[in-house]
């Protein structure tokens, strides 16, 4: 099959790429030069300006702004604007293009507890994006609503969020039934995930958190 990756240096878009090429055609939409393995082609992308999406059979939206742990809670006007900008604009704006380049299926990475309406300003974005994306005329819409996300990132970690991830993988244990999609989730399972589902999951919407691992 042959997919295509945008966001595929970040966290979840790069362990799916790894994940994916071995038995799969995959074309990278980055913004940077990578080092990818040598099988999976490579395309710079200006997101702010004109650029065109080749067909395939799936597209992975792995997008993100690079948010602080303090910005989940209260973010500052200058980063809303930037997060604002990646996480739904630069979204949707490949969906967009997606459907217009005949792609049928996508996977998108959202959050665990997206809603348009919440007063988060995370959530609401990211519920924002959703709603859109659905408004959109694919055969198959994948929503991916990971939780806190586990994982060697190229910037490493500041101790506020190694002692949040000490913390919430000790009282993660406490959060059962419903609340156990709040849990916090390592990269490569929502990877394998994503790739997972988008093989076989059934035509139309549909949402899926670490509880479908």
């Amino acid at each position: 099959m042959k997919f295509v990756v945008a966001g595929s240096t970040g966290l979840i878009g790069k362990s799916l790429v790894n994940h994916i090429s071995t038995n799969n055609e995959v074309i990278a939409l980055t913004r940077r030069n990578f080092s990818f393995p040598k099988n999976i082609q490579q395309i710079l992308v200006d997101f702010d300006n004109h650029y065109d999406i080749p067909n395939a059979d799936h597209l992975f939206i792995c997008l993100g702004f690079p948010v602080k742990l303090a910005d989940l809670f209260i973010m500052q006007k200058e980063v809303k604007k930037q997060f604002y900008k990646v996480d739904y604009e630069y979204v949707c704006n490949l969906a967009i293009k997606a459907e217009k380049a005949g792609i049928k299926n996508v996977s998108v990475v959202s959050a665990v507890g997206a809603n348009e309406s919440s007063f988060n300003y995370y959530l609401k974005i990211k519920g924002l994006m959703e709603e859109q994306l659905k408004n959109l005329n694919f055969q198959t819409l994948n929503i991916i609503q990971p939780s806190h996300l586990l994982g060697e990132r190229e910037k490493p970690n500041g101790l506020d969020v190694k002692i949040f991830e000490a913390m919430t993988n000790i009282t993660g244990n406490l959060l059962l039934g419903p609340l156990a999609k709040f849990k916090n989730v390592n990269a490569i399972e929502i990877a394998k995930l994503m790739y997972e589902k988008a093989l076989n999951s059934r035509k139309g919407i549909n949402y899926f958190t670490r509880m479908d691992i």
